[in-house]
């Protein structure tokens, strides 16, 4: 019986992988619970913003590429809209990720159950900066990456397909313009570099992938171009570009050290060509130098804003590379692995990690399933938790503005929290429901203050706390400077112009 189940277990690896990583995963992604401003909150607020007729760019300050909204939207359509839904979804998208990765392991000779214990060990520590706290068009984009990195890898080669990586291009420079664009630089590298003896059939596959990445992406610019967007489209996503680097670069040095990673790795794999003979012909070189053209040009994303979600994004190839050079050095220790103390702590720790997930899950779930749960389905913000204080702030705010607009008056909300207010609301400002330098287009600053400047007959909901270190301090000294301050909800300040 024990030999039949392992049999089982082994001819249907990947399925029960899946379920392991899903368990490994699933309570992480529903534990940020509480309601409040985060990059998962922004996205969602676009997406449902978006079903609900709000168009992308000419009438939303979104400063990405369209296809994540578009999909999300679609799927919202299906089966409902509201925040439990949109954190599936990241959470499927993140199990697939980690399956592909898997994929591309067993292609370089990592069996299944050590990639998936490799990744519980490099990929998981951080997973609250990759998936939980990340912004989800961001990992989507890296599905993607990851899966044209797979159509590459072949089981003894290494070859680029056309149609393939024209394709995946299109479909990443569609979710985030930066990253797919990296990708395609760091896959006109590598297709120069496999094919440099070959150069006319290097530039031959490069001008395919180049034409299909162009057609497919003229088709959904033509579209925004018909429905009166692609102005807005160039604005907020390339045009805003500087304004967004210039004025919201950040450090955090603990996890820009992470990058040294790779050049380690790389460092490490020419000492033991040099000092213990491995061949630039063998496997191990070989696969070194793919990764190596992607990992460094992926080292990119982190700018300008080098957070640990960021960092961690972008060592995502790096760490592949790590597990695959890992598991080459242990092969010369699998004695290691038949040590019992060995196999006990891994499996105390994948233990772990699995109860730690499904405790967080059941958590969740007697939340939503608790009787006094105030949300119902149809909610936006159904699947998370509506605090007594932003309940409180919420009715002071929603009376504020029922008010004010009875009169004929106009309120502006001008903080990162706006969308906790404006989406139950069902109200739209564009650019003033998430007001953070870059998200405004060419001179966006400028132009916010001289509209600022010129309304009439309007209240500015402002809060002195700069919370993400991206609202335009300039704006709210304007705001301060040129408007009459008549009061405050909680600890916003409400200001106001005749």
């Amino acid at each position: 019986m024990k030999g039949k189940i392992k049999k089982h277990i082994s001819k249907h690896i990947f399925f029960y992988s899946s379920i392991l990583i899903f368990f490994c995963i699933v309570g992480y992604g529903l534990s940020n619970i509480k309601l409040e401003a985060s990059d998962e909150i922004y996205n969602f607020s676009n997406t449902y913003k978006l079903l609900n007729g709000i168009d992308l760019y000419s009438e939303n300050n979104i400063i990405h590429t369209p296809l994540f909204f578009y999909l999300v939207s679609l799927i919202f359509k299906i089966v409902g809209a509201n925040l439990l839904v949109f954190k599936i979804i990241n959470i499927i998208a993140f199990e697939i990720l980690i399956v592909i990765i898997i994929k591309i392991l067993k292609k370089l000779d990592v069996p299944v159950s050590k990639s998936v214990i490799f990744i519980l060990l490099t990929i998981f520590p951080f997973l609250k900066d990759l998936f939980v706290v990340g912004s989800n068009y961001n990992n989507f984009a890296m599905l993607f990456g990851i899966i044209g990195m797979n159509f590459i890898i072949k089981k003894d080669k290494l070859e680029v397909k056309v149609v393939e990586q024209g394709i995946i291009s299109a479909l990443m420079f569609a979710t985030k313009q930066n990253i797919g664009i990296y990708y395609m630089i760091a896959l006109t590298i590598f297709t120069i570099y496999n094919y440099r003896k070959e150069i006319k059939i290097a530039l031959k596959k490069l001008a395919g992938i180049y034409i299909i990445f162009a057609f497919i992406t003229g088709i959904w610019m033509v579209y925004l171009a018909i429905n009166g967007q692609f102005y807005d489209f160039i604005n907020y996503c390339f045009f805003g570009l500087s304004e967004f680097a210039n004025k919201n670069l950040s450090v955090s040095w603990a996890d820009l050290a992470c990058y040294l990673i790779p050049f380690v790795l790389v460092i490490g794999v020419q000492v033991a060509v040099k000092k213990f003979g491995v061949s630039k012909e063998s496997k191990l070189y070989k696969i070194t130098m793919f990764f190596t053209c992607f990992m460094f040009v992926a080292l990119l994303i982190g700018y300008p804003i080098f957070n640990p979600f960021h960092v961690k994004l972008a060592l995502l190839p790096a760490m592949i590379l790590m597990i695959y050079l890992g598991n080459s050095l242990i092969n010369q220790m699998e004695e290691l692995f038949k040590y019992k103390i060995i196999k006990v702590i891994i499996v105390v720790y994948i233990g772990i990690v699995i109860i730690v997930n499904i405790g967080l899950l059941f958590f969740y779930i007697s939340i939503l399933t608790n009787k006094d749960y105030e949300l119902n389905y149809n909610d936006a913000f159904y699947g998370t938790y509506l605090s007594e204080e932003y309940k409180n702030k919420f009715t002071q705010i929603k009376q504020f503005i029922q008010e004010k607009e009875a009169k004929g008056q106009d309120v502006i909300i001008f903080f990162d929290e706006a969308n906790l207010y404006e989406v139950p609301l069902k109200r739209h400002k564009k650019d003033f429901d998430l007001p953070f330098l870059g998200n405004w287009g060419y001179k966006g600053e400028e132009r916010i203050t001289n509209e600022i400047r010129n309304f009439s007959n309007t209240y500015i909901i402002i809060k002195d706390e700069n919370r993400t270190g991206q609202e335009s301090e300039k704006v709210k000294e304007i705001i301060k400077n040129e408007y009459e301050k008549v009061g405050n909800i909680s600890e916003y300040e409400i200001f106001y112009k005749e």
